[in-house]
């Protein structure tokens, strides 16, 4: 998954590009539309120190089923009215958006976590994935901003009320039991969400004292960047951004080089995202709705699926 500002940062873009109608539709409810952009994530987040069965759901989600997954989430959105439906519709035009992202994106950054562990078979698989998209997020933000990603606050941007979160809750915990067969109580859907805010805090406070404190406990166990790579404390020291376009493969289509920038992937998430955006606002306002074809998911590139 791109990371979480990353995420913010393409809604925005997106935002500008999409129609008149769904703009308005986001616009009523900004906070539950940048809920949309970040997806299924919050599911990572329940219960983080301690293990959950909702991480393996996320990951459900990112992996399996996806047309599935925008028909019956489509299919809720018009079934639903008055505030309801404001609520699920500006978050579901969020989560295209994190599918268009994390779509385009993926097989970039799976590519160079491939580079890196090749590199160093000792890393966390985990770790190296996380610190590339914390170098992306770090850089993307300097881009637009000309100012440190520690200087975003979650908290301006992601406050939900209680309605809006409890109808979250109950558009995840229906998605989850249609799509994938698995049953989740709503209230630990409700809590993901500001579980995942705090610690979204935290990792962009940019504490460099707890940083570099962390480094010299990773130092010893010697498996890379496991703590700090979810860190906003120092800049990337590579080409995270890839603007001198050095090539790379999507491991799924290993025969074609490839050479774009993350800008230049951003763009065309941007024009998937608008294209659906477009699509499916049409189809709400006729008020029948077609099953979409997805030809890959959230996780597209991901050296797991080719080994599953």
């Amino acid at each position: 998954m791109a990371d979480f500002v990353s995420h913010y940062l393409f809604g925005e873009q997106a935002l500008a590009a999409f129609p008149p109608v769904v703009q308005l539709a986001a616009a009523r409810r900004a906070a539950v539309f940048n809920w949309g952009l970040q997806g299924p994530d919050p599911l990572f987040f329940h219960k983080l120190a301690f293990g959950s069965p909702l991480h393996k759901y996320g990951n459900l989600m990112h992996s399996k089923r996806t047309d599935e997954l925008f028909f019956a989430f489509a299919r809720a959105v018009n079934r639903m009215t008055g505030a309801s439906r404001e609520i699920a519709e500006s978050y579901f035009y969020g989560f295209l958006c994190h599918y268009a992202l994390d779509n385009a994106l993926h097989p970039y950054v799976y590519c160079r976590q491939q580079e890196c562990l090749k590199a160093d078979p000792r890393q966390s698989t985990s770790a190296v994935h996380c610190q590339i998209e914390s170098d992306i997020d770090y850089a993307l933000y300097d881009a637009e901003y000309h100012a440190s990603v520690t200087e975003f606050d979650p908290d301006a941007y992601y406050k939900l009320t209680d309605e809006e979160t409890a109808v979250l809750a109950v558009l995840l915990h229906y998605l989850l039991k249609v799509v994938y067969g698995v049953s989740v109580d709503t209230a630990a859907l409700r809590s993901s969400f500001g579980e995942m805010l705090a610690v979204q805090n935290f990792l962009y406070a940019g504490s460099r004292t707890f940083y570099h404190s962390l480094r010299q406990v990773e130092r010893l166990i010697r498996r890379g960047a496991v703590l700090t790579s979810h860190i906003k404390a120092e800049p990337p020291r590579w080409n995270c951004l890839n603007l001198d376009h050095a090539p790379w493969r999507n491991l799924w289509q290993p025969e074609v080089e490839r050479t774009e920038s993350v800008p230049e992937l951003i763009e065309q998430a941007r024009d998937k995202a608008v294209a659906l955006a477009g699509q499916y606002a049409a189809e709400f306002d006729a008020g029948w709705l077609l099953l979409h074809h997805f030809d890959t998911p959230f996780d597209h590139g991901s050296p797991k699926a080719i080994h599953d």
